[in-house]
């Protein structure tokens, strides 16, 4: 037998007994080999020599590790909120612009929103060059790439009002949180206050069905109801806009020339699209209203364009003088003399 691992494997020789000539030879035990001993201690001290080193630098990682846990989640975490910039303070009748940043995660839409104050609105530009009113208290959308927004304010009074501008990112999923960032904008008076105009409240008048008739393009016709001012300047305007065609419109908007001391030009929201027959009927109220011309103009795109427009004359009333001189018959009297 070859054995190859010297070292490490250790034979044991047994006892032999020989009795053929009556003489037990017992052979002498092993002896311990100190050498042997002394390598295997040093080489468990070498083991764990080289272990408590890596357990100490493990350890520290770990440490260095949780301590900047923070810092690195930072570097790849997209920012919770929008950040929005806006002007501190602006003057009523001035466009600024709000924009903002956001690295959105995914696809999704923005809305703008502010909240709703008594003597302000907002304007924005519409694609055909003329102002459109924001609803306050709702969400607007802008798009899904836009990143800002021009507004002109739109204060009534004499009081610096503060509005809150919020910008909303809604995501395609629903599964996924909405996200906001918001900015505060000091409104102050202008040199002229603008002409305060009650939201229009429109009432939508359905007419009976009728029977089925040829397909024939929208045809929206407006006509002035009636206009009306009073002595302190309070004026107020009723309309009708009405789809005298035989196919459904699409979304229109109306404008007005307001009769005020300054002369206003109003321009609506975008209207809701009007079956065949149906009508609505606006009332526009204003105040600084003065002697002039009212006028309104739908802007549609409808077969019949002549009938879009109306305007009609309004005079302040007339209230004459209460006093009136009395003659008084006395009898003649000579100068008094001395």
């Amino acid at each position: 037998m070859y054995i190859t691992m010297a070292d490490s494997v250790q034979v044991t020789k047994t006892t032999e007994t020989v009795r053929a000539t009556g003489v037990v030879h017992t052979p002498e035990p092993q002896k311990q080999n100190p050498d042997g001993e002394a390598r295997l201690y040093s080489n468990i001290l070498a083991i764990a020599g080289s272990v408590i080193p890596i357990v100490i630098v493990l350890w520290g990682l770990f440490h260095i590790a949780s301590l900047s846990q923070p810092w690195l989640s930072s570097l790849f975490r997209t920012p919770s909120t929008i950040q929005v910039t806006a002007p501190a303070q602006v003057r009523s009748g001035d466009t600024f612009t709000v924009s903002w940043k956001y690295s959105a995660p995914e696809k999704g839409t923005y809305a703008f929103l502010y909240q709703c104050k008594e003597t302000l609105r907002l304007d924005t530009p519409v694609g055909n060059g003329s102002m459109t009113s924001i609803p306050c208290g709702a969400a607007y959308t802008v798009g899904t790439t836009n990143a800002a927004l021009s507004l002109a304010p739109k204060l009534s009074g004499t009081a610096t009002t503060s509005v809150a501008l919020t910008v909303i990112f809604m995501p395609s999923a629903t599964t996924s949180k909405q996200v906001q960032g918001s900015a505060n904008v000091m409104i102050t008076p202008s040199a002229t206050p603008a002409p305060v105009i009650a939201p229009v409240v429109p009432e939508v008048i359905e007419r009976p069905e009728t029977p089925a008739r040829p397909a024939s393009p929208a045809d929206l016709f407006v006509q002035i109801i009636s206009v009306s001012v009073d002595a302190s300047g309070t004026g107020v305007a009723t309309f009708d806009i009405s789809n005298i065609g035989g196919s459904v419109s699409g979304t229109y908007y109306f404008s007005s020339n307001l009769p005020t001391q300054s002369g206003y030009a109003y321009t609506s929201p975008a209207q809701n699209p009007l079956a065949p027959g149906d009508h609505v009927l606006n009332t526009l109220r204003f105040t600084q209203a003065t002697g002039g011309e009212f006028s309104v103009a739908v802007g549609a795109s409808d077969a019949n364009q002549s009938n879009n427009y109306a305007s009609q004359s309004v005079s302040m009333p007339y209230y004459p003088n209460q006093y009136q001189y009395q003659t008084y018959q006395q009898p003649y009297q000579y100068p008094y003399t001395y």
